[in-house]
């Protein structure tokens, strides 16, 4: 059985696979919390894994923090899947290969692996972020933006008056009657727009072939709204790092 983890800015998703079988574990919320601390009552009861797969954009000192618990836990070396000018198919955009994060490389292996088309990639998360690759595997671009949450912070940090919790909890509408809900639904509601014009432009320069992929933890909030509804995939990331898994040896 393979550990997959995916470490973003505020979860950890998971799950076990072998030849056969995926089991996805709940997420955890990293919060300010150590590592050990998430992972110990999480995986107290899990069975040595043969091989643990991480893609880690929380940084070096949290990565290193990783690699000891689960050496300590399993006496192991967890494999850090990290991005390359070509893998798995793809061929990266980026001129400087390594400043394309380990998560959009993970979605964009496991996108051109499930679809034989041009896909558009939209994750949701605490940033949005939207990747294109050719059918060909050619990884075209993207666009980073504030996520959901990120949009509303910002905004209520530069206005005391509004009541940043009630913001984040309000419910939607076209029109909201209060300043907490019309600060929700302008947030929504320009991530929609932006993910809906992004993916019209991408579709006219690749074709009406073009797939659209959302996932993320706010794809819940945003799929609803969207003018085309694109395949929700919600562990895209970990299924990249089974793809990469699969096509690597292991390495400690």
């Amino acid at each position: 059985m393979m550990l997959l983890i995916d470490i973003g800015n505020s979860r950890i998703k998971w799950a076990l696979t072998d030849a056969e079988d995926w089991q996805a574990g709940n997420p955890l919320l990293r919060g300010k919390h150590a590592f050990k601390d998430i992972a110990r009552p999480a995986w107290k009861d899990l069975e040595p894994p043969e091989r643990v797969i991480v893609a880690c954009v929380a940084g070096d000192d949290y990565a290193k923090s990783v690699k000891t618990w689960i050496k300590r836990r399993w006496k192991i070396d967890p494999e850090f899947i990290k991005t390359d000018a070509q893998n798995c198919g793809v061929t990266n955009a980026y001129p400087d290969p390594e400043r394309l994060g380990v998560d959009r490389w993970a979605s964009l292996i496991a996108a051109h692996a499930l679809y034989d088309a041009p896909v558009c990639i939209v994750d949701c998360g605490t940033a949005i972020t939207i990747d294109a690759v050719a059918a060909d595997g050619k990884h075209l671009g993207g666009l980073i933006v504030p996520g959901l949450d990120l949009m509303i912070s910002s905004l209520t940090s530069q206005a005391p008056g509004i009541d940043l919790d009630k913001a984040m909890q309000q419910e939607v509408s076209l029109l909201g009657r209060d300043t907490e809900s019309a600060v929700q639904g302008g947030t929504l509601y320009s991530a929609v727009a932006l993910i809906d014009r992004v993916y019209n432009d991408i579709s006219d320069e690749l074709g009406r072939s073009t797939v659209s992929v959302i996932t993320g933890g706010d794809a819940g909030r945003i799929l609803p709204l969207l003018s085309k509804q694109p395949d929700h995939e919600p562990d895209l990331v970990l299924r990249g790092l089974q793809i990469f898994a699969g096509e690597t040896e292991c390495v400690t």
